[in-house]
């Protein structure tokens, strides 16, 4: 065991179309009132954990010394509005659940599950091509989203069949942070569901092996993971990736996911938990 310190649209899942939950619009702090139940409309308790994916371009503080200090002023005050809307959802998770928040056994948890899937990834790439889909369909279950299973699995069947790969967490360099805590809550606006943004920072090693020749790579990653739990049976499940926020967008997300089809592309991208940095890559 890894030991740590201290609208929503969901994708089909057998024959489920997208759905718009009604709950509070993150980082709106406009209330959206949850439409009455009717006989047709799926119970979001219903559904399972890993078909939920990221339900929303999560605010995370960016370092303030990446910018000028003429930034700053209004990135503390995004900082002061994110952790505003995290203690909005902590406080309603108490009051409908009744229960504890046990950040550490779900950071511990989380991070098994980081490991588990890129140690999974490493040697599904190492099997023949024709056994890498059924290899990580079965490793990755429990550990991973749908979306996110499917996005790895492509990843997998592009990797050239020449050589042997290894992943290896060699430590964990700060103590994983939780940047976004949002309630999921059913048609009657009482909570189900948490996602959460958990930062990491970890040493690496990638270990490339084609017959007598060896290539290590060591390196130092931050990456912001976006986790479904199901606060009532601890089923915690990686659902995807995003990036740390730049000094430009506020709070709100900058994507309308009022338009299905706007969802669903965010959530499959979201869903590739290796793809880089685009702000980065283009710059």
């Amino acid at each position: 065991m890894i030991k740590i310190g201290g609208s929503c649209v969901v994708h089909k899942h057998r024959g489920i179309q997208p759905l718009l939950l009604g709950f509070r619009t993150y980082a709106s702090g406009s209330e959206v009132k949850p439409k009455k139940k009717t006989k047709t409309q799926t119970d979001i308790s219903q559904i399972p954990v890993k078909s939920i994916a990221t339900i929303a371009d999560f605010y995370v503080p960016p370092k303030l010394t990446q910018y000028s200090v003429l930034c700053w002023h209004r990135l503390l005050f995004r900082r002061l509005g994110a952790f505003a809307i995290n203690t909005y959802n902590i406080v309603k998770f108490k009051q409908d659940t009744k229960l504890k928040l046990r950040f550490n056994n779900w950071k511990e948890d989380a991070m098994e599950k980081f490991v588990r899937t890129n140690k999974a990834f490493a040697q599904g790439c190492s099997l023949p091509k024709e056994r890498r889909q059924k290899f990580l369909n079965l490793k990755l279950e429990g550990n991973t989203g749908t979306l996110v299973t499917q996005s790895l699995v492509e990843r997998a069947k592009s990797f050239p069949d020449i050589g042997k790969l290894k992943w290896e967490l060699l430590s964990i360099e700060e103590n994983p942070k939780v940047s976004s805590f949002t309630i999921l809550p059913d048609g009657n606006d009482v909570t189900t569901y948490v996602q959460m943004v958990i930062k990491v920072k970890t040493k690496q090693k990638v270990t490339f092996t084609n017959g007598k020749d060896t290539k290590e790579t060591e390196k130092e990653v931050s990456d912001n993971l976006v986790y479904t739990l199901n606060p009532f049976s601890d089923e915690l499940v990686l659902v995807g990736k995003i990036f740390d926020s730049d000094n430009i967008r506020g709070i709100q997300p900058d994507l309308n996911f009022q338009e299905t089809r706007a969802m669903q592309e965010f959530q499959r991208q979201t869903s590739d938990i290796f793809r880089a940095n685009p702000k980065t890559v283009n710059s």
